[in-house]
């Protein structure tokens, strides 16, 4: 800027003015919320002209990095600020460019958003919307409920809904979330399905069978259901399907029978398909082929398969045990021998079998034919199949004793056994019937059993032999090992254990050390068949030492105390086993052992404390003995916040009010508000619990699908989440309350008024009446410190204390003595929203808190704090400042200026440090002077930037403001007569008569005319071309002036019309002149024609004479006209740019003393036939030819 004004205070004009090319004109953006961005604008030339400028923003939170800038492409660099600003806000303002190409606005309107889709959250308001869209996008909604900023939406103001979803998000499965949620909200119902449950029946399938199951859903959004078969001949294409499988509500789920997994007969399966709120079961029924063999053993043809065998064995067993008659035993065994024979004719079995029954019933002679049927058939497989040849030797023998054969018998299957080694019962129980010496050796027997029990064999007639050898010699039966435990189950399940024998094993119960699930149930069968105390005593040990504590443990044990089984820990396992709903006094010896001193765990003390308190008479003596256990247990539990409904009752039976103190009063509400809520849902194994004012959740363990839950207030939410963390609102549960005691709640209220959810729900009332007095701030304020408040609980809290400090200080009267701000200068306004803040920075202002209010707007910023406020603020900070100059005070004071809210003080600071656009600045200016206040140098710095920018349309009345109140400088004063000098003569605009006056008085001061600038010779002679006359002075002082124009041949049109007043040279005033503005660094192009001589257009030089101005002298005789079109080039495009005619003209007005005014005379005369005109012409140029070239000889 200096650098221009001291070039026009020496009259150099620049010889161009740069063209400014701006990307962008205008800007319109986004920017994110919370962020400091940064962005550019490029201003550049695009003349190649140096530009030089200064740019200025208009709103505080838009600020320019360096507002200088100079060269040919500038990039200027902004800031935004959008910390702590809202969704939605709008900054609006403008870029001032201030350059040596004049002035510039480039208007800015840049949108606040949160987040990627905060226009998408401006537009939920209600959570209505928010399922509409997800009805309309789902995949939108599903990506909008994972952005972390979702919660920026307005809806989401809602407590409730926070809450929900707070307790949902981040969790596994994000369709079901969304699904959740939605429902949650009722802004959808959850999706229903429906399919046929009518059983499907398959008959005899031999190849697989495909098959399907349409399912149908009701309404859109997530579903999910699971698909299991109980039994492997249904196989499931898919286990599992979601809403994505779905197309148009329907579902096709496909299985298939697999006739290879059928087992002969009728098979039975179910197909379940469950989601979380339905649960479907469909019976499939297939009847498998008889060929079919699922067992994958590869029978042979004609074998029969082991259930037809037995079922047979089965019958022979019970024969063999007698534990039915054997008439009827054997008339079964017929018929099912039958069944064998005619479904596997070929199986040589079946015939043995046959035979041996017709021995049984004593037709030894039918016997004999059969054996001889399958003779043959034996003999061919007897090495392949040695048992069924052993079995035909012994049935051959029952028919037809043989003592040599007999003996070669034993000896072969001795050999089978012992030789080879071989696991084979059948042939030892044939061995044991053939061998009568095996039967004088019982230990031997037994032993051989035993070994053959522990090298693998499980046969039932082995444990039938042996059980019975045991009744026979009771003394084998030493120990209770694993085959001795076999042989007395099915013993006694087969009627063959006597008593002597159970009593024995019972007593050799008691000994053993480990429980063992066979042993209860064997003792539990010989208790069954002989009830005496020492079975009782050994069934309840076996249980004692497994740690049984079921319901049907139970009874035992108290079937043992009714009996008096004096057993050890008998007392505690009663205890323990106790059922729920035992509904009686607990006997009383139990009580009486139990009222000493033993060690019980917390669960047997709840079962025992409880029943003595729901059905023991309170006067008794025994009850007094359990009196101080029961309250120190009490206590106990208490202190570990301990509750179910056991506890329950305990609590309610020994809590008096009087018990209350302190440190009872701290954990007993959580005890009184507890609820038991159920579900039955074996899925879910958590309950979570959240409160809508508290930003942390609690989790609960299902145990046995319940949970025990306090619950303080109704603004909760219950969530359950399953094993893989997923989480369901929509759930269906049961919820009761276990106790009702809201005298104990009050007094813990009472004694102990810090209780956190006490205090929680003081502040919710106290939100709901309006915060009254400063009791209910402080309470609100140590909420918020010492409790973890959820962000929706805490903004409303904050909101409630703030607009009640900044009522009581509106009450007040304004100044530091009036109310103390301490709160609200100290409350971190960080968590605050825009429009919290402002009104506490106006109260802060009201009250002459300015530092405070100052440093907030430098944080925060201004934009809603009212021009009254910021007048106040803006006028004590200057003061408190002595006037120093800040960019923020200093945009405030021009903020509150525009909105006229002004006082003297901010008047003076912005005449003193103010800058802007020149419309900004003379405004400040000529209010400051109405105002009456120091303007500074405004007038100064006013007028230099507008001779810097050009921008001159109040250029004058500043300077006369200039001259008029300040000392001057003579460079300014000079620049700015220059630029007008150039207005008037470049510009062609009107001036001002004393304009004029100062340049004559210039330039008559200055002897050499040609040290002043040519503008104001320029300027001033053209001046005097427009007057009629002018006196002597003003003569002498245009011809000296045209003197020095003449001689740098600065010649242009309005030199002719100067003749009036001074001679001008007749070579210049016989020509005709065209004249032309345009650029100085252009190449107009000039086509003439004579008329009427010349018809076609021809190119004329175009000589430029000063800046851009060009002019064309051309000679013209007396009837010649010149027709001229100028071209020129604009934008790159060749224009005609100006076109026109001029003629002969005269200015003399018959002073004419030239031989080219003799010539254009006697060219009128020809014209006009004149004789005598015409030779009197020609006598006056010869005569001046003649003088001429005396005077002047030419050598």
């Amino acid at each position: 800027m200096r650098e221009r004004i001291n070039r026009l205070a020496r009259g150099i004009i620049d010889s161009g003015i740069p063209e400014l090319v701006l990307a962008p004109d205008q800007l319109e953006t986004v920017v994110p919320a919370g962020e400091v961005i940064r962005g550019e604008i490029v201003v550049s030339s695009a003349n190649n002209l140096h530009i030089k400028g200064l740019v200025y923003s208009s709103h505080e939170r838009v600020q320019v990095v360096n507002n200088a800038f100079g060269g040919l492409r500038n990039r200027i660099i902004y800031e935004v600020n959008s910390r702590y600003t809202e969704h939605g806000d709008v900054i609006k303002g403008s870029f001032y460019l201030v350059t040596n190409a004049g002035e510039r606005e480039i208007p800015y309107s840049l949108c606040v958003q949160a987040g990627n889709t905060g226009d998408v959250y401006g537009a939920l308001a209600t959570p209505r919307d928010f399922g509409l869209l997800a009805k309309r996008d789902l995949e939108s909604a599903l990506r909008m409920f994972e952005y972390q900023d979702f919660t920026e939406a307005p809806f989401m103001k809602d407590a409730r809904v926070r809450t929900i979803y707070e307790g949902l998000k981040g969790r596994a499965g994000r369709r079901n979330l969304l699904e959740e949620f939605l429902v949650a909200l009722h802004v959808k119902e959850p999706v229903k399905l429906t399919l046929d449950t009518r059983g499907r029946v398959y008959e005899n399938p031999l190849e697989p069978v495909g098959d399907f199951i349409d399912i149908a859903s009701s309404g859109w959004g997530y579903v999910s259901a699971e698909i299991d078969a109980d039994v492997p001949f249904v196989e499931l294409v898919s286990r599992k399907i979601t809403d994505r499988d779905f197309v148009n509500g329907r579902c096709r789920v496909h299985y298939r029978i697999v006739p290879s997994r059928l087992h002969k007969g009728r098979n039975f399966g179910r197909i379940r398909i469950r989601s979380l709120r339905e649960d479907f079961i469909i019976e499939i029924e297939a009847e498998g082929d008889t060929t079919v063999d699922i067992t994958g053993r590869g029978l042979k043809e004609g074998d029969m398969d082991r259930e037809s065998l037995f079922r047979y064995l089965s019958l022979r067993l019970n024969y063999e045990t007698g534990i039915y008659e054997p008439a009827l035993i054997l008339n079964q065994m017929t018929k099912e021998a039958e069944h064998l024979r005619a479904g596997f004719p070929d199986d040589e079995r079946t015939r043995l079998l046959q035979a041996e029954l017709l021995i049984l019933n004593g037709k030894t002679d039918s016997a004999s034919m059969v054996l001889d049927e399958a003779r043959d058939s034996v003999l061919r497989r007897r090495e392949e199949r040695v048992d069924i040849y052993c079995f035909y030797q012994y049935l051959r023998l029952q028919v037809k004793p043989d003592r040599e054969q007999k003996d070669s018998l034993v000896r072969y299957i001795r050999k089978l056994l012992w030789e080879d080694g071989a696991v084979r019962p059948y042939l030892f129980l044939l061995l044991i019937r053939l061998d009568e010496t095996m039967a004088q050796n019982p230990l031997k027997l037994y032993e051989s059993m035993a070994s053959l029990f522990e090298n693998g064999c499980s046969s039932p007639f082995l444990y039938t032999a042996a059980c019975r050898l045991l009744e026979e010699h009771p003394d084998l039966l030493v120990h209770l090992g694993d085959f001795e435990i076999q042989v007395l189950y099915l013993g006694i399940q087969k009627g063959m254990v006597g008593r002597q024998t159970a009593v024995k094993a019972a007593g050799m119960a008691l000994g053993i050390k480990h429980y063992r699930k066979l042993v209860e149930r064997l003792m539990v069968k010989l208790y069954d068949a002989y009830p005496q105390v020492c079975l009782l005593e050994a069934v309840c040990s076996i249980l004692i030492k497994g740690e049984r504590k079921s319901g049907e443990a139970f009874l035992w044990y108290e079937k043992a105390l009714q009996q008096g089984v004096n057993l050890t820990r008998l007392y505690e396992y009663f205890l323990y086993s106790l059922p729920g709903d035992y509904g009686h006094l607990l006997p009383k010896e139990v009580l009486l052992y139990f009222s000493y001193d033993k060690d019980l765990d917390s669960h047997s003390r709840s079962v025992l404390y409880r029943n003595i308190l729901l059905y023991m008479n309170p006067a008794s003596e025994l009850y007094q003995t359990y009196t101080r256990h029961m309250e120190q247990f009490a206590m106990e539990q208490l202190f570990c916040s301990k509750i179910n409904s056991r506890m329950a009752v305990i609590y309610e039976h020994m809590i008096y009010r009087d018990m209350i103190d302190v440190r009872v009063a701290r954990v007993l509400p959580g005890i009184l508000k507890s609820c038991r809520i159920r579900c039955d849902d074996p899925r879910m194994k958590y309950v979570i619990v959240r409160y809508e004012e508290l930003e942390e959740e609690e989790a609960y363990l299902l145990e046995d699908q319940a949970a025990y839950v306090p619950l303080f207030s109704d603004r909760n939410v219950l969530l359950f989440q399953d094993s893989y963390g997923n989480r369901y609102l929509d759930v269906k549960h049961w919820k009761v309350p276990v106790m009702d005691k809201p005298e104990l709640l009050d007094q813990c209220y009472k004694v102990y008024p810090g209780h956190p959810m006490l205090r929680l729900r003081e502040c919710r009332n106290i939100l709901d009446k309006g915060v009254e007095t400063d009791r209910h701030a402080e309470l609100l304020e140590e909420a918020m410190v010492q409790m973890e408040l959820s962000p929706v609980f805490e903004s409303a809290i904050l909101q409630a204390v703030t607009d009640y400090y900044c009522k009581r200080a509106v009450g007040d009267r304004e100044g530091t003595g009036g109310f103390n701000c301490t709160y609200l200068i100290q409350l971190d306004k960080k968590r605050l929203g825009v429009k919290q803040r402002q009104q506490i920075c106006e109260t802060l202002i009201s009250q002459n808190y300015m530092r405070e209010a100052y440093d907030m707007i430098r944080e925060y910023g201004s934009q809603y704090i009212s021009p009254n406020r910021l007048m106040k603020l803006c006028a004590k900070t200057i003061l408190m400042r002595l006037f120093d100059q800040d960019d923020l005070l200093l945009h405030m004071a021009y903020q509150v200026f525009r909105s006229g809210a002004y006082d003297s003080v901010i008047m003076d600071y912005l005449c003193e440090h103010f800058n802007g656009t020149g419309s900004q600045m003379y405004e400040v200016l000529i209010q400051g002077v109405k105002e009456h206040v120091e303007t500074y140098d405004l007038e100064e710095r006013l007028l230099c930037q507008m001779l810097f920018t050009g921008n001159c349309e109040q250029m004058d009345s500043v300077f006369e403001l200039y001259m008029k109140r300040k000392a001057t400088r003579e460079i300014i004063v000079k620049a700015y007569f220059t630029q007008k000098s150039v207005q008037y003569f470049l510009e062609g605009r009107e001036m001002d008569q004393r304009v004029f006056e100062y340049l004559k008085h210039a330039v008559a001061g200055i002897i050499e005319k040609d040290r002043m600038p040519t503008i104001y010779l320029l300027a001033l002679t053209r001046y005097f071309s427009t007057l009629d006359r002018i006196d002597e002075e003003d003569t002498a002082l245009c011809r000296s002036m045209m003197s020095v124009l003449l001689e740098e041949s600065l010649v242009f049109p309005y030199t002719r019309e100067l003749s009036r007043h001074i001679p001008i040279p007749e070579d210049i005033m016989d020509k005709a002149m065209v004249e032309y503005r345009g650029k100085k660094d252009g190449h107009p192009e000039l086509q003439v024609r004579i008329l009427p001589e010349e018809t076609d257009w021809h190119g004329e030089d175009f000589r430029r004479v000063y800046q851009g101005i060009y002019v064309k002298q051309k000679v013209l005789f007396e009837g010649e006209t010149m027709e001229y079109r100028i071209y020129d080039h604009v934008d790159g495009k060749r224009i005609l740019a100006a076109e026109g005619q001029v003629e002969c003209d005269h200015k003399l007005e018959g002073k004419e003393n030239s031989r080219f005014a003799c010539l254009n005379e006697m060219g009128t005369a020809l014209k006009e036939r004149d004789s005598s005109r015409l030779s009197d012409a020609m006598e006056d140029y010869l005569k001046k030819s003649a003088a001429l070239g005396r005077l002047f000889p030419i050598e």
